[in-house]
């Protein structure tokens, strides 16, 4: 037996139709929009060749999410605030100052090698967000002055050895840093 609503209007099921069409185009419209890039930001064609040149990840990823995690990478999330902005500010700020003008540039480069890694699927990426909080703290527990400089060069050479095959990610572990500079990442925690 079909029931019929008394109240049904086809003109009013029509428009109710349409306004969903119309809010799933726009949705769909505002997620292809071009993604603003802040001037703060690296370049962002750094970025957009890491992409491409990424043929494993591409059918994994969009350009638009793998570029809109470059950008959290850099500013940080709601989840997780820190940044790599904050990360290079406190690395600066406590540096020795002879050291400082040194490292800015190659803080720079340390960020974006890690952020064209990071960015992209969970399943295609060799640093991790484990990876990633722990050089953030490993470079900011750092002893300010020289050791700073010790604790950068060998985050970087993990960083590229990581990234080039030679060094396993299970390898990088506090304890590792603790072990090499001398640091007690948790005490007696």
């Amino acid at each position: 037996m079909l029931l019929i609503n008394k109240q049904f209007s086809p003109r009013r099921a029509f428009q109710r139709a349409m306004l969903c069409v119309a809010l799933t185009l726009l949705a769909a419209c505002a997620s292809q929009r071009p993604l603003a890039w802040p001037d703060e930001l690296p370049e962002r064609e750094f970025f957009e060749l890491a992409y491409s040149e990424d043929v494993r990840n591409q059918p994994l990823q969009t350009r638009h999410e793998y570029l809109g995690w470059i950008k959290s990478f850099y500013n940080g999330t709601v989840l997780y605030p820190t940044g790599w902005f904050d990360v290079q500010e406190r690395v600066l700020a406590t540096a020795a100052a002879a050291n400082v003008e040194t490292l800015r540039p190659r803080i720079r480069e340390l960020g974006m090698l890690i952020a064209a890694e990071w960015a992209k699927e969970n399943s295609e990426r060799a640093i991790d967000n484990r990876l990633l909080a722990l050089w953030g703290s490993t470079l900011q527990a750092a002893t300010p002055g020289e050791q700073r400089l010790e604790v950068f060069e060998l985050v970087v050479s993990d960083v590229r050895r990581l990234l080039d095959g030679e060094l396993e990610k299970q390898a990088i572990a506090d304890s590792r840093y603790d072990e090499l500079l001398g640091l007690d990442s948790f005490g007696d925690f």
